[in-house]
This record gives structure tokens, sequence and C-alpha cells, in this order.
């Protein structure tokens, strides 16, 4: 006469463990959040003081033209005006490197 044993718990765990990998899984990601920008105007007249307002940007490019200095703001999400969830480039230019007027700004493209 032939004795059969019950499978452990243990064995079952890893039947289950073993299944569980094979199967493949799709994990959702959020988008980013996006950058709440302020509202600025491009008019001669405005000053901004950006190191004091601005959030930090996923890129900026700084530089020169003439006696003007320049500033690249680029968010890669970005909440501005009625543009969301856009990616948008603020162009700055300055002559004492502390009064920033705006002078360009640009929505490179929907990133939903």
């Amino acid at each position: 006469m032939r004795i059969i044993r019950k499978p452990s718990p243990l064995f079952y765990l890893a039947t289950l463990a073993t299944i569980v990998a094979g199967c493949q899984t799709s994990i959702a990601v959020k988008p980013e959040d996006p950058v709440a920008l302020p509202f600025l105007k491009n008019t001669p007249n405005e000053c901004y003081f950006l190191d004091d307002f601005m959030p930090t940007p996923d890129r900026m490019v700084s530089g020169r033209s003439g006696s003007a200095k320049l500033r690249y703001y680029v968010y890669k999400i970005a909440k501005y005006k009625d543009y969301q969830y856009n990616q948008v480039v603020l162009a700055f230019y300055s002559g004492d490197d502390r009064c920033w007027s705006l002078y360009e700004e640009r929505y490179v493209k929907d990133n939903l």
C-alpha cells in the first residue's frame, strides 16, 4: 500500500509565486504634476525679479546678446495662462542682471 502525503502550504505558496512571476503586469504611471507659472505680461515696462518668484525650471539657459543678458526658462509640463500641460519656454532679457523683462513665450508641444 502506497501512502500519499498532502502537499505542505509552502508548496502552494511556491506554486502561486511561480504563476505570478510568469504573468506580465503593467503599472500605471501618473503624469508629472504641472508646474504653476505666474502670469507674466509681455510689455517693455515690466520688471521681474526672477530669482524671487519663478519656480525652478527643468532647464535654464543663460547668455548674452550685445549688452543684454538673456535667460531661457524651460518647463516640460506647466500651467501657464490658458495653456495647460504644455512644454513652455519663457525668455527674458536684462540690462543689470536684476530686473528682467519677458520678451518671448513659446508653447513647444502638448505633452499629453
